[in-house]
């Protein structure tokens, strides 16, 4: 919000300039973003009193002025048809330069000599009405500088207010918050207004049908009013603070709120049918055309100002163009009200409109400030646009209960700002932002919060204030102690970064699903009746059928992912997951709470190149993925075939990491996948992420250079064709003691002739690290070892 310093200074005596005020209102969390200094215009440029006004004696469009700039009198050839005797306005006398580059030098027009120039607002370079000079009353002082008698020598303070400070939307919230800060007196004298003799309410009523939405209304009426341009300290006030000038009965309900922070509306008053406005909640099928020319479908239970025909403005947002004050208007109905914020948010959300008037009710306005705003705009409106304003205000609006007393405790707010709070202190600061303070019980204080602080409910906001007050660069440093998290926790996030590392490393990319998961979802998955994740918990209130479970398994939002993918033709995938799976405890237990990792792929790991055919995502790439984040880890990763649930037979095993169970891995079965639109093979791979976690957390050791050479040989065998490879390799691990064997790898398999039916070869390249004093005997003797465990497996030797 755009706050002119001299509009603040006419509410509170400012003894500092706006830099250091800008750095006050920061430190007390008011934060302004910008300081902008205003262009005072070019010198010379006074005021000057129009003594006489007499026609051209050569020219019928020019006249010839007289004008006093309080020192000496100048005759002027003007050729403005606004200019009259008694007016003060601009006067550029000679040798002045203009904005525009224009030097003001003596000249003969028509005949008579022009020592000078009066000037309008585009020749100053401060508008754009160029129809006539600029008009600054007959009580503006003649001589004076422009920049003073127009108050150009002014600074623009960009203030972000936070959202929960409504109060702040205006000059006179800001003026308040100045007052408490630098303990300067607040200005803020009630508007008088002028009555006419005819009452209000012999010509006009208002209604409220749902107090709920709209606690309180008010309005006057102005008759007589004529929709006349505002002066120009008004349009200027209102341009720098990023509001439009349309005219001045318009000017004045925006200026109001720009001063006061409260929202009001203008109405034609002839243009009312029936002469009477309700507020109301909008009936099934009404519509409503807007101001800005829109036509609208109101939704049921929009609050709506109504009159005999229907809606003539959505509340909070916007009027309606068939009540607008347009240039017939000589009636004006103006309202002043308190509306729900939650009712004009909804409101904004669902018509999709917003503006300056819905940003402030959307965040609450002072119920008790309604009247003094509309007293105001009146006064405005009869001050610059004419007419008499009808006695009385018209009102409705629900009883208010007291205000309810908060307990502040002078010992928690010592606490909290690390430093006593006495009970002078406390009441001398929110005295001053304008709460009621009274004396407790003990060391308890019992604040009662003015009506516009409509932030202020709890004693943590009153604790805040106090602060705001000291200043926080008053909160005393206190050195702050380590504070042990915990190992477990530290190594869960240690081992969870790694593990998302090195997995994107391989090529996977991270889902983040939703953890419901729905009931069809266990059917279109294959699990059986005993499968132990249609244990599931279901929710009380679930947004629909297929979000009504929590999660038993990362499988469900994944499928999901991939099918949705599949759908927008992308189907290379290669994702993983780090998430909480759920399980019923039963006897009313909470839930039982899981982390695991879950990987998912189909399509290619690896596209096609001119150097390199492309690799498939199937079963042994996921499963060589594990097996390298398990021995990133240093752990021992082996698959056992094993049948499971939903997935293909002969293609699933049971994981064991260090010969602990540890998750499952394998091909979906065709008909799950294609449940989910996912044509082509999808392998799956879900774990308990713990075990990962806790031996990925240490930092990384460096290890010696071994003192002996490593040997690697060679073994091929023939085995029984249903012999697992998994078997033969963790007894070739396990054949030497001491790990004299540091790694074995299945690099051939084969099947057919030469092989005899039911058999396959197979050939291990094993790595050897032997003594050295063994020599080629040792490692000899170490490969017959090795020979003689395969033939314990039943296996040949080839």
């Amino acid at each position: 919000m755009k706050i002119l310093y001299r509009w603040l200074a006419e509410f509170v005596e400012c003894p500092l300039p706006a830099e250091e005020l800008a750095g006050r209102l920061t430190g007390a969390g008011l934060e302004v973003e910008g300081v902008t200094r205003l262009d005072p215009g070019p010198p010379g440029l006074v005021t000057a009193r129009i003594l006489s006004v007499e026609p051209h004696p050569a020219a019928d469009r020019l006249t010839v002025c007289r004008v006093s700039d309080g020192a000496r009198d100048y005759t002027v050839v003007c050729g403005a048809p606004n200019v009259r005797a008694g007016e003060t306005a601009p006067f550029a006398a000679v040798g002045t330069r203009l904005p525009g580059g224009i030097a003001i030098r003596k000249a003969k027009l028509r005949g008579v000599v022009s020592e000078g120039m009066l000037c309008s607002e585009r020749e100053l370079g401060l508008g754009e009405d160029a129809a006539g000079i600029l008009l600054l009353g007959p009580d503006c002082r003649a001589g004076i500088s422009l920049a003073e008698a127009l108050g150009l020598d002014d600074w623009l303070l960009d203030v972000n207010v936070p959202p929960n400070r409504p109060d702040c939307l205006g000059v006179i919230g800001i003026a308040r918050e100045v007052s408490a800060l630098l303990r300067v007196p607040l200005r803020v004298a009630p508007p008088h207004v002028a009555e006419g003799p005819e009452p209000t309410a012999a010509r006009a009523r208002v209604s409220v049908e749902r107090f709920d939405l709209c606690p309180r209304y008010t309005a006057r009426l102005v008759v007589g009013a004529r929709p006349v341009p505002s002066p120009f300290p008004v349009r200027r006030r209102l341009a720098l603070s990023g509001v439009r000038a349309i005219n001045a009965i318009v000017d004045a309900t925006n200026y109001v709120m720009l001063e006061y922070g409260q929202p009001l509306h203008a109405f034609d008053f002839a243009r009312i049918e029936g002469g009477g406005v309700e507020a109301r909640a909008a009936r099934p099928g009404e519509r409503i055309v807007t101001i800005d020319g829109r036509e609208r479908e109101l939704p049921g239970g929009t609050l709506v100002i109504a009159d005999a025909r229907g809606p003539v403005a959505v509340a909070g947002l916007m009027g309606g163009a068939g009540s607008e004050v347009g240039p017939d208007t000589a009636e004006v109905l103006l309202e002043s009200a308190c509306f729900d914020p939650a009712t004009v948010r909804r409101a904004s959300k669902a018509l999709g409109l917003s503006s300056d008037s819905s940003y402030r009710f959307e965040r609450g306005t002072d119920v008790e400030g309604v009247a003094c705003a509309l007293d105001r705009a009146a006064q405005l409106v009869a001050a610059h646009a004419g007419g008499v304003v009808s006695a009385g205000i018209l009102e409705c609006r629900r009883p208010t209960p007291p205000p309810r007393a908060i307990a502040l405790r002078l010992g928690r707010a010592g606490a909290l700002l690390s430093g006593a709070v006495t009970r002078g202190e406390a009441a001398d600061c929110l005295t001053r932002l304008g709460f009621s303070v009274r004396e407790g019980e003990g060391d308890v204080v019992e604040v009662v919060p003015p009506s516009f602080r409509v932030d202020a409910r709890r004693e943590v906001d009153l604790i805040e204030e106090i602060a705001r007050l000291r200043g926080y660069d008053a909160v005393p440093s206190v050195a702050v102690s380590a504070v042990d998290s915990g190992a477990d926790g530290s190594a869960r996030h240690t081992g969870r970064a790694r593990v998302r590392e090195a997995l994107r490393a391989r090529g996977f990319s991270e889902a983040v699903t939703l953890s419901f998961m729905g009931g069809a979802e266990m059917d279109r998955l294959m699990w059986g009746a005993s499968d132990p994740r249609r244990a599931a918990v279901r929710l009380r209130n679930p947004v629909s059928e297929e979000f009504a479970y929590l999660r038993t398994s990362l499988l469900p939002p994944l499928a999901r992912c991939l099918g949705l993918n599949a759908s927008r033709g992308a189907h290379d995938l290669l994702l993983f997951e780090l998430g909480s799976v759920f399980a019923a405890a039963g006897g009313g237990a909470p839930p039982i709470e899981e982390e695991r990792l879950a990987l998912i792929a189909t399509g290619l790991a690896a596209p096609a190149s001119w150097c390199a055919p492309g690799r498939d995502a199937d079963y042994f790439f996921v499963k060589g993925v594990l097996e390298s984040l398990a021995g990133h880890a240093g752990l021992r990763l082996r698959a056992e075939a094993a049948p499971l649930d939903g997935f293909h037979p002969g293609r699933a095993a049971a994981l064991r990491l260090n010969d602990e169970p540890w998750g499952i891995l394998g091909e979906l079965h065709p008909r799950a996948a294609e449940a989910y639109g996912i044509r082509g093979r999808v392998v799956f791979a879900e774990m308990n992420a713990a075990p990962l976690f806790a031996a990925l957390a240490p930092a990384p050791r460096c290890r010696p250079i071994p003192p002996s050479a490593a040997v690697r040989r060679d073994i091929a065998v023939v085995a029984a064709e249903a012999t697992p490879a998994q078997r033969l390799l963790d007894r070739l691990g396990e054949a030497l003691p001491g790990g004299a064997v540091e790694s074995v790898a299945l690099f051939d398999l084969f099947t057919g002739p030469p092989i005899p039916p039911g058999r396959k070869g197979l050939a291990f390249s094993v790595r050897l690290r032997l003594p050295e004093e063994g020599g080629e005997a040792g490692i000899d003797a170490a490969v017959e070892r090795l020979r003689a465990a395969l033939r314990e497996e039943g296996c040949e030797i080839r």
